[in-house]
């Protein structure tokens, strides 16, 4: 069902597959159909349930929902620690701590993240590792790095 979905070109056949999906508790299916609902306490709840079956992009997903910062930082890191690299890169953002700010933002760096890329840069003290990360995340298309370059 979830297959057919995802590759449904009608949108109220896809939300019908998706929300099918969903029912039967494939996780996917769950995290899709919530980020198509209109309808918040469902999203959340979707997502909630999906995130703590340890499917990360519904804990990187709750996470971009939660207006609590603290509920924002723990969904990050669960995300980060498995992996997913936009998480790092909103866990870096995130943190008070300088030494594992620079760690996420490396992390993510490496793993290609362009704004990562621009940020970590502002976090290295040496400036060709400096320059370095800004060039990349410039020939990634990251906006503020290009107009840093052009300086």
């Amino acid at each position: 069902m979830y297959r057919h979905a995802v590759q449904c070109e009608n949108s109220e056949e896809r939300t019908h597959w998706l929300r099918e999906s969903a029912l039967m508790g494939y996780l996917p299916a769950m995290c899709d159909y919530a980020l198509e609902s209109d309808d918040t306490e469902q999203r959340r709840h979707l997502l909630r349930e999906a995130a703590y079956e340890g499917y990360v992009p519904a804990m990187y997903h709750l996470a971009l929902q939660s207006g609590d910062p603290a509920t924002r930082e723990l969904w990050f890191r669960r995300a980060a620690e498995q992996g997913h690299v936009a998480a790092m890169y909103e866990l870096g953002l995130a943190c008070d701590d300088p030494v594992e700010r620079s760690r996420w933002l490396q992390t993510a760096a490496m793993e290609g993240h362009a704004g990562a890329m621009y940020s970590y840069a502002h976090e290295c003290h040496d400036p060709k590792v400096r320059d370095r990360w800004l060039k990349q995340a410039a020939l990634q298309g990251w906006e503020a790095a290009v107009e840093a370059m052009r300086c």
